[in-house]
């Protein structure tokens, strides 16, 4: 068995005992207008490992929501050591007017992993997830059936860190990116669910942590990106064309 299956094994195996013991809890934030688009029930609808909050409270930049989380960590040391932090963030997001709708929404997250000791393997290191859901509700033409966008995030330099392979400071990076329109196109109103999870794993005279932090930009970003409708650009083209006759017709 490789060491990304045998970290696999283990992740998955901690996932079930941490699910038979999490206790839910709910944390609401304030709602918040942008430009282009609205946040309503924000919030992180469940955690495991360290209390809330794990995002804390976002600030709104633009079409953004930014997140620095106090204390957003999994961390421990020594012999079949195991630490996992978890929370689910929820809001629901709409366009400001029928004149806009959603297109894409990118998640972007940055931390840092320390994995450090004397004598360790692969066994020893840090693991984490990003992944979730976007329902769409309503479009241009009102309430819709729920269509469910399912989406998984990437890391660089990967999910899995180990002794092995990632001794000492490691910075990384979580991404995503989810195509609204391409699913149903003018979406209007959709739903965000987002699962972030931090794991750690040590060994006899081993320690490893991962955090969210500030390190090439914001901890935790999520931005809604609206565009104008098909419609209107359509529209805006038919005037510029329109316009432009009448030029040559009167030169």
């Amino acid at each position: 068995m490789t060491a990304f299956n045998r970290f696999g094994a283990l992740v998955f195996g901690a996932a079930l005992l941490v699910a038979a013991s999490q206790a839910s809890a709910l944390t609401l934030y304030p709602n918040y207008v942008g430009p282009g688009v609205t946040y309503t029930l924000v919030q992180e609808a469940s955690s495991s490992g360290d209390p809330e909050p794990l995002f804390g409270a976002p600030t709104g930049v633009g079409d953004q929501l930014i997140f620095f989380p106090p204390a957003f960590t999994a961390s421990t040391a020594g012999a079949a050591g195991f630490d996992h932090t978890g929370s689910q963030f929820q809001a629901r997001v709409t366009s400001n007017n029928a004149l806009s709708v959603i297109t894409t929404v990118n998640f972007t997250e940055f931390g840092d992993a320390q994995i450090f000791g004397a004598g360790g393997t692969a066994t020893t290191g840090t693991f984490a997830a990003l992944a979730g859901f976007i329902t769409v509700l309503e479009n241009t033409s009102g309430p819709i059936a729920p269509v469910v966008i399912p989406f998984t995030g990437t890391f660089a330099p990967g999910s899995n860190l180990t002794y092995t392979s990632n001794f000492g400071v490691t910075i990384w990076s979580g991404t995503v990116s989810v195509n609204v329109a391409a699913s149903v196109p003018n979406a209007t109103k959709i739903q965000i669910s987002l699962d972030n999870d931090l794991y750690a794993f040590s060994e006899a005279g081993t320690s490893a942590k991962i955090q969210k932090k500030v390190v090439n930009g914001p901890a935790v970003v999520i931005n809604v990106i609206p565009e104008p409708t098909t419609a209107i650009l359509i529209g805006s083209g038919l005037l510029v064309l329109g316009i432009r006759g009448r030029r040559v017709r009167t030169a």
